[in-house]
């Protein structure tokens, strides 16, 4: 049997507030560290993790990232279980969707029948999804009730808020009181204690960074991450193993996603840490925040949200949010590469010995409503995945970024569609491609690569520190005022904006100008495909949010 928790994104960024969505996450782990757990207990007197099916009525087969599978002996009891564990999301989670399933009956003894019946779950879990209302059917409007100042659902309570003051009681659905119940009115929940454990450190100080991006912080990033293939993996997990028989799958199987959980918990760790100590050399070792005491190192705006197996969501400041997603594809790949379970499984199946991911990272103002960015940060990691395809037979990480300064324009497809410029009758007889996006963040990648070139993130940090390089007097090597005149360029056409640094490099060509361009005297470089791609506005994009010799 299985459950599933549905409709994360939503549950977490219905609201802007950072505290409840903070809350929102610790809520989603529910069902793997608490819901299914606490059934068990209470229908199979004195379960524990070690319990193995041949000899027990039940086995947890594998928790994590808001997923669980269970067998179960007897359908009954597994039908229960289902109704258990729904019944606790409901009550103790309104507005997360929990699904459960009870798969056909299989013969333990016949090899192949557990990976057959794990697959068809995953169908059924489909099936039932389709099948059911929206979340949304649950919150009718009928009888007229006043709107949830958090969420715009209807009303349960007049809730105090902390500190009282002019702002007293506010209107809060019953979903936001749950949230705030998980997270702790004034930050002594559980969920924080548990979100400032994977992020290394006190709940006193992350709630200080919640503070911060609630309070002080004017751009916000959004960071989605995902593991490449896995889905593939777990499609054809049978090859591998090394050999048959449904028990070998079971443990191969837990030990998998139990190192895919491991690896992900330490990647953000040494990624927090990576960026912690980037901040603390940009001010000497002074700066503290929110909860760091005199002498200790200020906590890195960095907010976990979802952080199971192989997919990430943080939120964090936005001048963190490139250099932790390239600090976390860095370490998982690393972390992977290293870990038995995983290097394992992947080597009899014949691929290499390590996982990648992708990143989707949006930098958007503080108020920008975090649903939209959300979504586009969605669609940014879709984008990344491409290095996927065009790096085959090796895995390899790629990261994709949008700064959203137009708030009216919230939607990928409508921003990517303004960076391509001339046509299949345009200038020089095809596309041009303002942005060079996804970069590669891996290094074990074939230098006769063509689609490569120019889009490692080595790449985009030496375009960047080329923009903001300084001369003895302290100004710009590179006047801004001159490229924004090739920004405006690019939207012109690669022959305007080739004009536009022709002109230019006589006098600043050896003042950095030069590292701007691809071939030759021309912003633009050509693919394998034959367009032509830029990564000037990359760099221009990601330059304020990317600090000075960080992020390699």
């Amino acid at each position: 049997m299985s459950f599933e928790a549905w409709n994360i994104t939503r549950f977490m960024f219905v609201t802007g507030k950072r505290r409840e969505i903070a809350g929102a996450s610790e809520l989603i782990t529910y069902l793997d560290r608490v819901w299914v757990r606490a059934a068990l207990e209470e229908l199979c007197g004195g379960f524990v993790e070690e319990w193995r099916i041949e000899d027990r009525p039940v086995e947890l087969l594998s928790a994590g990232a808001g997923a669980v599978r269970v067998l179960v002996r007897e359908g009954e009891l597994a039908r229960r279980l289902v109704t258990a564990v729904t019944l606790s999301a409901l009550r103790q989670a309104p507005g997360l969707d929990v699904y459960g399933v009870v798969g056909e009956a299989f013969d333990w003894d016949a090899d192949g029948a557990l990976h057959e019946a794990c697959v068809r779950g995953g169908a059924e879990l489909g099936r039932a999804r389709m099948e059911r209302p929206s979340v949304d059917a649950r919150f009718l409007r009928l009888p007229v009730v006043d709107e949830c100042a958090s969420t715009g659902l209807p009303a349960q309570a007049l809730v105090e808020q902390p500190g009282g003051g002019e702002r007293g009681f506010e209107p809060r659905s019953a979903e936001s009181r749950a949230k705030w119940l998980a997270y702790g009115r004034t930050g002594e929940g559980e969920g924080l204690n548990r979100l400032a454990s994977l992020a290394g450190t006190t709940p006193a100080r992350l709630g200080g960074v919640v503070e911060r991006l609630s309070e002080r912080a004017e751009w916000v990033g959004v960071v989605y991450v995902d593991g490449n293939g896995l889905g593939r993996v777990f499609q054809d997990f049978a090859a591998c193993l090394p050999g048959p028989g449904n028990r070998l799958y079971a443990d191969a199987l837990r030990a998998f996603q139990v190192g895919l959980q491991a690896c992900a918990q330490e990647a953000f760790a040494q990624a927090v840490g990576e960026v912690t100590a980037l901040g603390a050399s940009r001010s000497g070792g002074r700066g503290r925040a929110g909860g760091a005491g005199k002498g200790e190192r200020e906590a890195a705006p960095v907010l976990p949200l979802i952080l199971g197996g192989d997919d990430v969501i943080a939120v964090c400041e936005g001048a963190w949010a490139l250099p932790f997603a390239r600090a976390y594809l860095a370490a998982y790949e690393r972390l992977t590469g290293a870990c038995e379970a995983v290097t394992g499984a992947l080597g009899n199946r014949g691929g290499a010995g390590w996982v990648a991911a992708s990143a989707g990272v949006v930098i958007v103002k503080a108020h920008f409503p975090f649903a939209a960015a959300g979504g586009l940060a969605y669609g940014l990691l879709r984008e990344a995945k491409q290095v996927k395809r065009e790096v085959p037979g090796i895995p390899c990480s790629g990261l994709a970024f949008h700064v959203l300064y137009d708030s009216s324009g919230a939607d990928l497809g409508r921003i990517r569609a303004g960076t391509q410029t001339g046509g299949p009758d345009g200038e020089e007889g095809g596309w041009a491609a303002l942005v060079a996006q996804p970069y590669v963040v891996s290094d074990e990648v074939p230098d006769d690569n063509g689609w490569v070139r120019g889009r490692r993130w080595t790449d985009l940090l030496a375009r960047v520190e080329a923009l903001r390089a300084q001369g003895e007097d302290g100004e710009r090597r590179l006047p801004m005022s001159q490229l924004h005149d090739l920004r405006e360029g690019l939207f012109a056409g690669p022959g305007v904006a080739d004009a536009r640094l022709a002109n230019l490099l006589p006098r600043f060509g050896e003042r950095g100008l030069g590292e701007l361009t691809g071939e030759g005297c021309s912003l633009f470089w050509a693919e394998p495909s034959g367009r032509r791609v830029t990564g000037l506005l990359d760099a221009m994009a990601a330059e304020p949010f990317l600090p000075s010799g960080g992020g390699r």
